[in-house]
């Protein structure tokens, strides 16, 4: 089974509860044992929330486009901001001893350690992401 969903919204973080929801529903509705769906759930919001607050800087005026592809295999989603982009080789390790105390910059860590693949493209405005089943 295929299911293709495209969807944009405004920069509202209100918003994002629902983009959320409406993918963990399809989610379970496929059968998606309820660890995946979590894992995909943190990593959906965490990259949703980048593109919304450091992508279009809580812009009103900017969109955020979502795309997502459920096969019986995997999921396959798709954020793109309207911001300049970022180079994800100058985000620091919060791994590092340096960065263990720091606010922030785990979001991009943990998206590529609960997701299977991770991609930044558009200069840094686009990131797909997939997790098989």
């Amino acid at each position: 089974m295929l299911v293709k969903i495209r969807s944009e919204i405004g920069n509202e973080k209100h918003l994002l509860k629902g983009e959320s929801a409406r993918l963990v529903e399809l989610l379970g509705e496929h059968g998606v044992d309820e660890n995946t769906i979590f894992d995909i759930r943190i990593s959906f919001e965490e990259v949703l929330r980048n593109a919304m607050l450091h992508g279009n800087k809580e812009s009103k005026h900017k969109k955020v486009k979502i795309e997502t592809e459920i096969t019986d295999e995997c999921v396959t989603i798709s954020v793109e901001d309207e911001g300049e982009g970022f180079d994800i080789r100058k985000i620091p390790d919060p791994t590092c001893e340096e960065n263990l105390l720091k606010e922030g910059g785990r979001g991009v860590f943990l998206v590529q350690n609960l997701m299977d693949e991770v991609e930044y493209l558009n200069g840094g405005r686009k990131v797909v992401m997939k997790k098989a089943f």
